[in-house]
């Protein structure tokens, strides 16, 4: 899945005529991290998309699926597990959780749903990340730490939180192995 959001930001950026150099700037990333988001080679975290679908005039769906539909979307089960992207297992990334976005296809959306599954590794910590929107999470399975600022929430099944993603957070698995969460980011374009 993320190789394609790599050749598709290469080409929004291309057709924008911007330089790496350039779209680099803008998203307040190295051009080293934008190549080996072009390539396929490092997954992105929520809040770099968001910077580059902002940067290049774009809503954030339209990266993670360049596919456009403007009826209602299903998502059937055996689908959303087909858009998995194993963040931090096959990328080399410091997150620690595996996305399957439910809503692909769907181009006029302002909300992004996910079903992600937290993983429980101390040596590969999420770092804290900020952007504009908001997150609503519910936890389905496990227990997770979800940090907003310098406040620590402890969640588990059944709970939930929604917070302004603009003030620094990172989400964290407290439960032994793994937990799963669902999580709807709403980004204003």
């Amino acid at each position: 899945m993320f190789q394609f959001i790599g050749k598709l930001i290469t080409q929004m950026r291309e057709e924008k005529e911007f330089t790496k150099e350039e779209l680099a700037h803008k998203c307040s990333i190295t051009v080293e991290k934008l190549n080996e988001i072009e390539s396929g080679k490092l997954t992105p975290s929520v809040a770099v998309m968001i910077r580059i679908s902002r940067a290049l005039g774009s809503r954030l769906g339209t990266l993670l699926d360049g596919q456009e539909s403007c009826g209602a979307v299903v998502t059937r089960a055996r689908q959303a597990v087909e858009n998995e992207n194993p963040v931090g297992s096959t990328a080399p990334y410091s997150e620690n959780k595996i996305f399957s976005s439910l809503a692909v296809g769907k181009n006029d959306r302002h909300m992004e749903p996910f079903i992600i599954d937290v993983v429980n590794n101390p040596e590969n910590e999420d770092k804290y990340t900020e952007h504009e929107g908001e997150e609503f999470l519910y936890i389905l399975d496990g227990t997770v730490e979800v940090t907003i600022g310098s406040e620590v929430y402890k969640l588990e099944r059944g709970d939930s939180i929604y917070y302004d993603c603009l003030v620094p957070h990172k989400i964290s698995c407290a439960s032994p192995v793994s937990a799963k969460i669902l999580a709807v980011v709403y980004t204003p374009f």
